[in-house]
This record gives structure tokens, C-alpha cells and sequence, in this order.
């Protein structure tokens, strides 16, 4: 029994090392051009137009793959090379922070508006049936009164 258990866990050993050795996969020039700016276009790299700007940005992006550099190592680099515009998504920290927080928030308290309007809402709709109940159970107008009302009604009338 124990030499079966052996075995297996030597077998499993040698199955999970070509695993563990294997190298990182290799970043492409389309993973990392989704998610860069071209700094003169102002779009995205991918969808940027063949110029002058663009080219060079792209070129910069393959020799560094050509390196062997990761996505993040690439990132740095573009960083480094034409300034944090480059990068598509804003920063973290600082200014750029407010590019995540501020529609965060507004969606945040658009909801609350929103539950404030509905719970009022709501409270107007049992407040008139509320109303309208007590309408019901009201005592019908002496005839008198009602033709009095009515007079008082057709004066107001155009």
C-alpha cells in the first residue's frame, strides 16, 4: 500500500514540474494596444490611425515584447517614455483617483435620490387613500348645500 501512495505522488511530481517550470506566456502587441493611448490621436492605440505617433508607439511596444518584457513591464516603460496620458485607464492616486470615485458616488447618491423619491411617493399614494376612505364614510350634503355648492361652482365656470 505504501509503495503504491509512493508512486502516485511520484508521478504526480514529475506531471506538475513541466507545469510549475513553465515559462510566463509571452505578452502580443494587441494585448497591450487596448489598453494605451496614442498621445496625439487620443484614442486608443488599437484603434488609432496609422500616424506618425502611433507607429512609433506601436514600434516602442514590439521591441519591448521582442525583450521579453511582461504587460506591466511594457506599461512602465510607455510611462517612462511619453508620460501617464499614454496609459488608458487613470491613475489611482492623487487627481486621478476622482476618475473612479466621482461616478461612483453619483450613481451612489442618485439611488439614494431615488429611494427618497420612491418612500415619499409612496407615503403621498396612503396618505390620499387615506383621504379618499374618509371621503366615503363622510356624511352626504344636506340638498340645501349642495345646490349652494353647485351655484358657487357655476359662477367660476367660463
Amino acid at each position: 500500500m505504501r509503495r503504491l501512495a509512493l508512486y502516485t505522488l511520484a508521478a504526480l511530481a514529475l506531471t506538475a514540474a513541466p507545469a510549475l517550470a513553465a515559462p510566463e506566456p509571452q505578452t502580443s502587441l494587441p494585448d497591450v494596444a487596448d489598453e494605451v493611448m496614442c498621445t496625439v490621436c487620443g484614442v486608443l492605440l488599437d484603434e488609432a490611425p496609422d500616424s506618425p505617433q502611433a507607429e512609433r508607439e506601436r514600434a516602442f511596444i514590439q521591441r519591448e515584447i521582442d525583450q521579453g518584457k511582461t504587460k506591466g513591464q511594457i506599461e512602465d516603460d510607455l510611462v517612462a517614455e511619453y508620460g501617464p496620458q499614454v496609459l488608458a485607464e487613470p491613475g489611482t492616486s492623487g487627481f486621478d483617483l476622482a476618475a473612479w470615485v466621482v461616478p461612483g458616488g453619483a450613481i451612489l447618491l442618485a439611488g439614494v435620490g431615488i429611494l427618497i423619491g420612491l418612500r415619499r411617493w409612496r407615503r403621498a399614494n396612503e396618505t390620499f387613500a387615506a383621504l379618499a376612505a374618509e371621503e366615503d364614510d363622510a356624511e352626504p350634503l344636506d340638498p340645501a348645500e349642495r345646490e349652494r355648492l353647485e351655484a358657487d361652482l357655476a359662477r367660476y365656470d367660463l
